[in-house]
């Protein structure tokens, strides 16, 4: 059972954030913003958030918290300490003396 993260934003403050999601994960999650707590309702299939809001097939819900430490105020694949993090992985990317 592997995990990934998974950024939201949340449109009541205006603020990204991550979350780690296993690939067991299936069915009705609420995702809570660690800024303002605004509950980002959710289906969930295969660790991968869908468009869906919740569903009664699914059953009950359950929670999980977005991480305080992640928080933002630009996404995560944008900034560029990230984009550089992610050329120095690539191999034949930029030097890592940057």
């Amino acid at each position: 059972m592997s995990r990934r993260q998974e950024e939201f934003y949340c449109h009541e403050c205006k603020s990204y954030f991550l979350t780690f999601l296993r690939t067991n994960f299936f069915g009705n999650y609420t995702i809570v913003c660690p800024k303002c707590e605004h509950n980002h309702f959710r289906v969930i299939t295969e660790g991968l958030v869908t468009e869906q809001r919740h569903n009664e097939k699914y059953g009950k819900t359950e929670l999980i918290m977005g991480l305080k430490s992640t928080l933002r105020d630009i996404p995560w694949h944008n900034d560029p300490a990230f984009r550089r993090s992610q050329l120095k992985a690539y191999n034949g990317g930029i030097s890592s003396k940057i």
